[in-house]
């Protein structure tokens, strides 16, 4: 009875982290001019759940806490480049934009409501526990971190890494071309 509820329990909190990202993503998709500090802080908090996530399904906390510097440190960088598109704009929110995530909200929650009733747990729960038990074969050798316990904890998880990496060095060598074609002159303006 105990493990019915504990495996309700973390089903129940993995949705609704899983329903906090998709909304994020959500929030920006009908905004034609968001600010940049709107965009970073939103990247922010989708890291901090995707580390949160990557958290639950392994008992080292070093691969979540290396992801979450990497992308913290790949989105600051992206962040400084669009800074300098935007410098004097004001954060201006109206009214529709309000309601729009109201709207966005609500819709989101209908969609968790609908899979919480539908789902089934034990599917859920027995598909988890063999991905857990693929992604944890760093474990076994908890305390002894050689070479091979290395290269298993990115076994699983390799593709992911390398394209965010792609994903970042690429919009990074995007937004230096677009600034420096456009106007050339130096990434941050000396006072």
């Amino acid at each position: 009875m105990m493990m019915m509820y504990l495996v309700s329990l973390f089903m129940n909190f993995n949705m609704i982290i899983f329903m906090l990202m998709f909304f994020l993503i959500l929030i920006p998709s009908n905004l034609k001019n968001i600010h940049p500090l709107m965009m970073g802080l939103l990247m922010l908090m989708y890291s901090i759940f995707i580390s949160m996530n990557l958290n639950f399904f392994n008992k080292s906390n070093l691969y979540s806490f290396m992801m979450y510097l990497i992308i913290v440190g790949g989105f600051l960088i992206l962040f400084l480049y669009f800074n300098s598109f935007a410098i004097n704009n004001k954060m201006n929110l109206n009214m529709n934009l309000i309601n729009l995530f109201i709207y966005k909200l609500i819709l989101m929650l209908m969609v968790v409501i609908l899979m919480v009733y539908k789902f089934n747990y034990m599917n859920l729960f027995l598909f988890l526990n063999s991905n857990i038990l693929e992604m944890n074969m760093m474990n076994i050798n908890y305390y002894k971190l050689n070479n091979e316990s290395i290269m298993n904890m990115y076994m699983k998880l390799d593709m992911m890494v390398l394209f965010s990496m792609m994903y970042l060095f690429m919009t990074m060598i995007i937004l230096v071309k677009m600034i420096f074609y456009i106007n050339p002159k130096s990434m941050r303006q000396l006072m």
